[in-house]
């Protein structure tokens, strides 16, 4: 009984560390979105399309919480303010997701 319990609790643990990982991208306001250079701009879209990418495919058959459905809809956004930014800079964004499949 004592080895279910400790399994458990590894498991467990290793689950939590997971959950660590999730939605590392750090959402930038639109003066911070404008004061990035070209390549950055294009690499923190690279970085939140794949962090979405991510979190589609970890949280597919689990649905989502109150607040991990909040910060997906945050992405979203973001991908969104990103999107006009380099519009505005009549930059194009590469086929991130045909990469990704």
């Amino acid at each position: 009984m004592r080895r279910v319990f400790i399994i458990l609790g590894l498991l467990l643990a290793f689950q939590t560390v997971s959950w660590a990982f999730l939605y590392e991208v750090k959402i930038l306001n639109k003066e911070e979105i404008q004061a990035l250079s070209d390549i950055e701009l294009v690499n923190a879209l690279i970085e939140t399309k794949i962090e979405i990418d991510a979190s589609r495919t970890f949280h597919g058959k689990a649905g989502f919480s109150p607040k991990e459905y909040a910060k997906y809809k945050e992405l979203l956004g973001y991908i969104i303010k990103l999107r006009l930014e380099m519009q505005l800079r009549e930059l194009e964004a590469p086929p991130i997701d045909d990469w990704l499949r």
